[in-house]
């Protein structure tokens, strides 16, 4: 047992699962790039596998004491069995990390369960016997997955002995194979899991200023995060409560500031335009004024847009925005030292695709219906940038543009600010944050002290929010 967690390290009991078939969860959600269908097999392939390489130790780790794992994770957000979400295009990077050959063991795509003659007990040990790796295929293709229901959990248990967790990026999750599969066989933390909790108490450990970046594609889950990563207090962990230095400290908040970018950009920028009002303009200047009152209704051209554009408004996006404006931000843009009373930055201005032309520093008011927003502006680049350079804790999860390919620009320079700080606390966590950083190292033929590089993203703000994942609590 592990302090005031309580968790079960896999890899104390190698002896005793020698022989037993263990569901070993792992985080293979890792950045596709799509092929053109004529090259060979067609299929995306995988642009970062950092994901992978870090689970690889631990699934040997097994293999060698002769555990049999099954390999279960999921990829992407498909609803119900989707062959573009299979996990053939993890096959070869997996094999190749853990040094065997896996294969995969299949839904049937009419009935939606797994195929009853691969799925056994027997046929696990025989690919084992014969050196290869079973790895179920994508877990949400089962509409159980998601809702944490007892029908997969059981159809899971018929199989497996014992469950591990070696996945921090999902162990939050109130899913079947993270937590309900734990009513019905005993559950145990792998050595990736255990090594990313004991990594992670370094970012709960008050260090002012503390800054958390946050950009990415999971608004409605980014926004529910930042809400308590605001609430959060120099106490609020059990590692800090203890701490006599932080006895005259009760009550202080643990994070600074939050600075924003990536798909949140819209949610905020819509919640400035509609909940402005006549008395908030008071001040301002004349044109600015006008132009603030026009957009109260502007459509946006968004960059997840469907085909025939505009953003896809998400009212309980926008609300939540609305919500953290009012507490943390103040109405930011009226203001020209937007630091000062604020915990919540939101960016000054915007790189904006209008048309076919690219303007690097537009202002809100400064919009236009069908803009699209692509990443933020070079006055934002410069402000946050200066947040970064005095900071003593940085947390950093999600790109700050739409796309991780065209717009990276401001990304880069947020890689390159983290990098120069060298007195931080730093980590940086989630798959496309690692992919651009990664990506970036590549191309520039550099290595960026990022501090500890995580698997997980949303998981890394809950970290901060709270003490641990669901899962082992």
């Amino acid at each position: 047992m592990d302090g005031v967690l309580g968790y079960l390290k896999a890899s104390d009991y190698l002896e005793e699962l020698e022989g037993k078939i263990a569901l070993v969860k792992s985080d293979f959600n890792v950045p596709l790039i799509s092929q053109d269908p004529s090259s060979e097999g067609g299929q995306p392939r995988v642009a970062d596998p950092f994901r992978i390489l870090q689970a690889a130790p631990f699934i040997k780790e097994l293999i060698k004491a002769g555990v049999i794992p099954l390999l279960v994770t999921h990829l992407g957000r498909p609803r119900g069995i989707d062959p573009s979400f299979t996990l053939d295009p993890i096959l070869e990077p997996l094999s190749k990390a853990i040094g065997q050959k896996a294969e995969i063991i299949r839904f049937m795509s009419e009935s939606g369960t797994i195929r009853p003659d691969k799925f056994t007990p027997d046929y696990l040990k025989g690919l084992f016997k014969d050196g290869v790796i079973p790895l179920l295929d994508n877990i949400r293709f089962h509409s159980d997955e998601t809702k944490n229901k007892d029908d997969l959990a059981k159809i899971l248990t018929y199989v497996v002995d014992v469950s591990i967790q070696n996945s921090f990026g999902t162990a939050h999750r109130k899913e079947t194979s993270s937590n309900r599969i734990h009513e019905y066989i005993p559950g145990l933390a792998g050595s990736l899991l255990v090594d990313e909790i004991e990594a992670h108490m370094k970012i709960k450990k008050p260090g002012s200023p503390y800054i958390v970046i946050v950009g990415g594609d999971k608004v409605e889950d980014s926004l529910t995060l930042m809400r308590a990563i605001f609430r959060s207090e120099k106490t609020t962990h059990w590692s800090n409560m203890f701490n006599p230095e932080l006895n005259l400290h009760i009550g202080e908040k643990l994070v600074d500031y939050v600075l924003v970018g990536g798909h949140l950009m819209y949610a905020f920028v819509y919640a400035q335009l509609t909940m402005l009002k006549d008395e908030d303009l008071v001040g301002l200047p004349g044109e600015m004024r006008k132009d603030l009152r026009g957009l109260r209704e502007v459509k946006l051209k968004g960059f997840s847009s469907d085909k025939n554009g505009g953003y896809q408004y998400n009212a309980e996006e926008i609300n939540l925005a609305q919500g953290l404006l009012r507490l943390y931000n103040k109405f930011q843009f009226k203001d020209p030292n937007p630091l000062i009373g604020r915990r919540l930055i939101v960016p000054v201005d915007y790189v904006i695709k209008r048309g076919e032309t690219i303007l690097r520093s537009v202002r809100l008011h400064e919009l236009n219906d069908d803009d699209e927003i692509v990443d933020i502006g070079d006055k934002t680049r410069d402000l946050y940038t200066g947040v970064i350079e005095k900071a003593k804790t940085i947390v950093w999860n999600g790109p700050l543009g739409v796309d991780d390919e065209r717009y990276a620009d401001g990304t880069r320079r947020l890689i390159e600010a983290i990098n120069s700080n060298k007195d931080a606390v730093k980590e940086i966590g989630g798959g496309s944050t690692n992919f651009m950083t990664s990506a970036y190292e590549e191309e520039s033929n550099r290595k960026f002290d990022m501090g500890f590089r995580s698997t997980g993203g949303g998981s890394t703000l809950l970290e901060i929010a709270y003490d641990s994942p669901v899962t082992i609590s």
